[in-house]
């Protein structure tokens, strides 16, 4: 065995040491500190009032952004050779930076103000000149806005970092990526809701409005998500499109969550909550305009949106308290999402006023609980609105057969036999009131024609144009016959139809039993709840225990069974022999407009 030389010992030990002397150089240089992202801390004092008083920078220090400018004197713990890499975040701020008493780096925004183009959230890249460790190194910091990020400068000494740029970007776009995806789940889900939206509308299903409602507030809350990251800048590189994309989907967000929330108000205050509602879009477009006419930065419009978005969430909690207590309602999903927004809202102004650098992490919790509270919601209804879409097409099958059988049974042979033979003998006798009559039984067919095309109600204006004229032909055969119309009220609906059948039971089966004439008076008023029409004569009557013929049966029953499914309403006949008939529709308030 050869023994081993001393000199290849020494010289593999040689080796070993320079391999770990390359080593050390390596991670010691500035080249292995660039190539990993690290965190690096200020050291120094700071002023707020231009270097007349200075404040020792320590972990509490809180530096409020809403009172201009602050000077940051000191460095970070050590001198750097030249070509050393910083990254600075900047919330809607300038930086400037000197080294003993010269400026290194000048922000055009310092002396141009802040304009939409510049008006941004971005993460600042700086490669450094040589600086000792006795260099005076001054980071002036300046905000042009005095509401919205209050926390900015905070912000901008809990996130500074060295590193080359291209690491740091890789490093930093990790941090943003949760919100990113939950952001981009939201607006898939959101499109998707819309794509159900518009499926019920073309169904005729109930619901569309509410689902069309709850995706777009999932679009533009997600997007509020996705944008709303520290990372934006370095995978957007459209820094106007950023601020103005990020505000519109919060306003938008919030505009769409008030829909949601007035959607569930059923009662009187409905109304109310779309004005407020509208209001709220309103808002949105003035604000967006100022902007755009570039009146003001649209960033600094927050304060105005949140104030005014207060007021119109407050008046949709006075709705939703109207709709529980007052109307005895039993959904309080909607006073419970309007009560957590008003929270969120004030929540985020007070973090915002304070300094406090909370994101909007308030909003952004209560939106997102409502909406998958309001989407469990809707998954639950969707089942139960496709069954109700399918009772209602077959209805309106049924109303349809119904509808034709009214026209069939008010145009008797006998009744146009005998309103011809009247005009002819008119004719001859008195040509003028032939031609009269003629027009009536042309309005009078062409009214029962009509409902064979009309599926929906119409005013009891146009309901009483068609009983004149049925009125007018009767009274040419039995001018003893009076009818008498009092209205009191006329601005609602009712089926077609419904009245004039009514008027012709009350004379042919009330009147025609009297020796002369009789009177059929037809009235329509309000009450608090309800619109009535009362039909009445005094005529012979008869006993409502007992069953009317075939015909008049089967045309009251009609009448019944579209009176209830068209607009909720009810029909009721009172009767006593020799006392005459009185029949009243009541047509409910809510369900009449």
């Amino acid at each position: 065995m050869k023994k081993i030389s001393y000199v290849l010992i020494i010289r593999i030990a040689a080796i070993i040491l320079m391999l770990a002397a390359l080593v050390a150089a390596c991670f010691g240089s500035n080249q292995a500190i660039m190539s990993v992202c690290m965190p690096i801390e200020f050291q120094g004092e700071y002023s707020l009032d231009n270097g007349e008083t200075w404040h020792t920078l320590s972990e509490n220090s809180d530096i409020p952004a809403k009172y201009g400018s602050v000077i940051l004197k000191g460095g970070f713990g050590s001198g750097f050779p030249e070509g050393f890499h910083f990254n600075f975040y900047l919330d809607h701020i300038s930086m400037d930076v000197f080294l003993n008493g010269e400026q290194i780096l000048l922000d055009s925004r310092t002396e141009i103000g802040l304009n939409c183009a510049n008006c941004r959230k971005e993460w600042l890249h700086w490669i450094t000149p040589e600086i000792s460790e006795n260099d005076v190194l001054e980071i002036r910091l300046t905000n042009f806005h005095w509401f919205g990020n209050g926390s900015a400068y905070n912000e901008f000494l809990d996130n500074i970092y060295v590193g080359f740029e291209d690491n740091f970007s890789t490093f930093m776009l990790k941090s943003g990526q949760r919100d990113r995806i939950i952001g981009i789940t939201l607006m898939a889900a959101g499109i998707m809701l819309l794509a159900v939206s518009l499926f019920f509308g073309l169904m005729n299903i109930d619901g569309g409005i509410t689902t069309g409602n709850l995706g777009a507030f999932a679009l533009f809350f997600g997007g509020y998500i996705a944008l709303d990251t520290v990372d934006l800048s370095l995978w957007s590189w459209f820094n106007a499109f950023n601020t103005y994309a990020l505000q519109i989907c919060i306003m938008l967000a919030a505009t769409c969550a008030a829909a949601c929330i007035a959607e569930s108000i059923h009662s009187a205050a409905r109304k109310t909550a779309r004005a407020a509602v509208i209001a709220s879009g309103a808002v949105n477009g003035v604000l967006a305009l100022l902007s755009i006419f570039k009146v003001m930065v649209i960033y600094d419009t927050l304060f105005f949106w949140f104030t005014a978005h207060i007021v119109i969430y407050l008046v949709l909690l006075s709705c939703c308290i109207y709709e529980c207590i007052c109307k005895k309602v039993t959904d309080r999903l909607a006073i419970v999402s309007d009560f957590l927004l008003i929270i969120a809202a004030a929540a985020d102004i007070v973090c915002y006023f304070a300094g406090t650098p909370n994101a909007g992490i308030c909003s952004k919790c209560v939106f997102l609980g409502l909406f998958l509270i309001h989407l469990v919601r809707i998954i639950r209804v969707i089942p139960m609105n496709y069954k109700a879409a399918r009772e209602a097409e077959q209805l309106r099958t049924e109303l349809t057969d119904r509808r034709i059988a009214t026209m069939i049974s008010q145009i008797q042979p006998h009744f146009i036999y005998n309103t011809l033979g009247s005009i002819c003998q008119l004719c001859l006798e008195q040509p003028e009131k032939a031609a009269e009559l003629t027009r009536d039984f042309s309005h009078y067919l062409r009214g029962n024609f009509s409902e064979l095309e009309n599926s929906k109600p119409i005013l009891l204006s146009k309901e009483l144009e068609h009983v004149k004229h049925y009125v007018n032909i009767e009274q040419v055969r039995f001018p003893d016959i009076t009818v008498d119309i009092d209205v009191r009220s006329d601005d609602f609906f009712l089926p077609a139809l419904s009245v004039q059948p009514l008027v012709e039971n009350a004379i042919k089966h009330g009147l025609m039993g009297l020796e002369s004439g009789g009177t059929v008076t037809v009235s329509s008023y309000e009450t608090d709840t309800e619109y009535c029409v009362k039909v009445s004569d005094n005529g012979v009557g008869f006993d409502t225990t007992s069953q009317p013929d075939g015909k008049q049966h089967i045309g009251i029953n009609n009448i019944r069974e579209r009176l209830s499914a068209m607009c909720g309403g009810r029909l009721t006949i009172d009767s006593t022999p020799g006392n005459g008939t009185t029949a009243v529709i009541y047509i409910p308030k809510e369900e009449s407009k």
